[in-house]
């Protein structure tokens, strides 16, 4: 979910949503795992792709049959007045209208840009014919000095073009600015066109007759009007039909309103109709198609953490596939802040603060490390610092993405190829190097250097990249922290350096024993409930504290 709040500077600041990573590229072994993940991930994409097929197909059919019948009343009438010209345009309009129905009804996969492409084919060849249409149709009516038939004509196309636009507003599916391209530019081309015969007119009567105010401002008129019904219905139809999807996908969730988006999708504050609690739903949206991978990470993400019962672990209340394929997860809304988001506003923390922090993360990776997965992303923007249900500093581990993973796969093959660059300042080194085989302690090194982070502002080493970081990580010392933040006590300092080993066998064996020690430093008394009660207070108001989920997202 996404939580806003208000530093002391004033500058707004958007947390990111939780359980969600960058896309990355994975190996064959786990590619083919996740394929059946992606496959019906994608599904909401080829929904949609399906009801733009059908409504350009739609469109075609309508436009296809209308000028079917003119052109058969251009045949049959038995006048000559209507030009060669004329019938030829409205012969081949009717043709193109017939072949991309024919192609949009067929069997034939089409991706989606393949589906605009006929859109727009479709459209602007009819925009282009009606304007060749007119313009011979135009001189020579201007040739004999037939202004009266030159505003007849002109009158006919202007209609047609409004009813063009009309039609393009109500049944292609689109939001309001690219309507507002496509109409604005067909108007455009009927304003050329319009204002041909004045310039083109060699009899002074016919352009007096051509130029007044009636005429050529009663068609202005009308294109304007057309084009803003034509908008204006794209973009209350394109709302219902958003809605309506949003609710299908979401079925017995009650979407409240939206609190975030992202690439992956969108992220609603939501409501169960009879549990009436309030959650985070998030929607995997038809644009993350574009990396099928990436949503099978997602989903493998909320599985691993669905695992999970541990207070301070984020708690998925719900996951599943909806008719359409659309992948959504329910997970709890929090109000507060992450941990990377409180240091770079707020600066260092005290090491009361700190320790109270880490023993709760200590507490959500024993449930994790003891059945067996390994967080492997540990990092101060996956620990959220919540106000949740009349507590404050409530830690929620989030983003468990890759830990069920580490007893499938070869973890080095896994590591070469998931290792994400904003982890580096956190990753151990046999995560960066696969010198040895991954375990809980890899686990243990990140919250040794998240420790540092906290205590002195900075990560343990830094560098101009990803891969200096990670070389830095697995072969210098450890600067200790009092030396970059004098005032760090000692007894936690050795908490943290042991916790950076380079060798796992030098750590500590596992976080049930780091949360002992930590809880036997002499500042751990420093810190608990009250102190917090009172950090958040000053910042945070007190309806907030008591009831936090029927409060708004934003913080100080």
């Amino acid at each position: 979910m996404s939580t806003i709040f208000e530093p002391p500077d004033g500058e707004v600041i958007e947390l990111e949503p939780t359980l969600e990573r960058e896309p990355v590229a994975l190996p064959g072994p786990y590619r083919r795992r996740v394929v059946v993940l992606a496959e019906e991930s994608l599904a909401g994409l080829a929904g949609e792709t399906h009801e733009l097929r059908r409504r350009v197909a739609g469109a075609a059919i309508l436009l296809a049959v209308a000028l079917a019948v003119v052109f058969l009343w251009y045949l049959f009438d038995g006048t000559d007045h209507d030009s060669w010209i004329a019938k030829a345009t409205v012969g081949l309009r009717s043709t193109i209208a017939v072949a991309v129905a024919a192609l949009l009804l067929s069997r034939a996969t089409l991706a989606r840009n393949q589906v605009r492409a006929a859109e727009y084919i479709l459209f602007s060849s009819f925009v282009l014919l009606m304007a060749v249409d007119q313009y011979v149709v135009n001189l020579e009516l201007l040739r004999e000095g037939d202004a009266a038939g030159v505003i007849a004509m002109t009158k006919n196309n202007v209609l047609g073009m409004v009813i063009l636009m009309v039609i393009y507003g109500m049944l292609i599916p689109n939001d309001g600015i690219n309507t507002a391209k496509v109409v604005l530019a067909m108007a455009l081309v009927q304003v050329v066109v319009l204002i041909f015969p004045i310039v083109r007119a060699g009899d002074p009567a016919v352009v007096e007759q051509m130029r007044t105010a009636r005429q050529v401002g009663s068609n202005v008129l009308f294109l304007f009007t057309g084009a803003c019904l034509a908008i204006y219905g794209s973009v209350l139809l394109n709302g219902l039909r958003i809605q309506l999807h949003e609710v299908r996908k979401s079925f017995q969730y009650k979407l409240l309103r939206e609190i975030g988006s992202g690439g992956m999708g969108r992220v609603y504050l939501a409501k169960h109709p009879l549990l009436k609690r309030p959650c985070a739903l998030k929607l995997i949206g038809a644009e993350a198609g574009a990396d099928p991978i990436a949503v099978a990470r997602i989903e493998s993400e909320v599985q691993s953490s669905a695992q999970l019962a541990h207070h301070n672990t984020i708690e998925i209340y719900d996951y599943g596939h909806t008719e359409d394929g659309t992948f959504y997860f329910v997970m709890e809304y929090l109000c507060g802040m992450n941990l990377a988001v409180m240091i770079k506003v707020y600066g260092p923390i005290p090491a009361g603060r700190v320790i109270y922090i880490f023993r709760q993360i200590c507490m959500s990776l024993a449930e994790s490390h003891g059945l067996g997965l390994v967080h492997r992303a540990l990092r101060p923007a996956s620990v959220f610092l919540a106000v949740l249900g009349g507590e404050t500093d409530v830690v929620k581990v989030l983003n468990f993405g890759l830990a069920k993973l580490t007893e499938e796969l070869d973890v080095a093959a896994l590591t070469a190829a998931v290792t994400d660059c904003d982890n580096s300042p956190f990753m151990a080194p046999e995560q960066a190097t696969a010198g040895y085989s991954l375990d809980a302690r890899a686990d243990i090194y990140a919250l040794g250097a998240m420790m540092y982070h906290a205590l002195t502002g900075r990560p343990p080493f830094q560098g101009k990249n990803a891969f200096v970081v990670m070389m830095a990580h697995a072969e210098d010392a450890v600067v200790p922290p009092s030396q970059v933040r004098p005032g760090v006590p000692h007894d936690l300092e050795v908490v943290v350096l042991r916790c950076l080993a380079k060798k796992p066998g030098d750590r500590y064996p596992n976080v049930r024993e780091l949360a002992e020690t930590l809880g036997a430093c002499a500042s751990a008394s420093e810190w608990g409930p009250r102190q917090a009660d009172q950090w958040w207070a000053s910042r945070v108001s007190t309806a907030l504290i008591a009831a936090p989920h029927h409060s708004s997202e934003v913080l100080p």
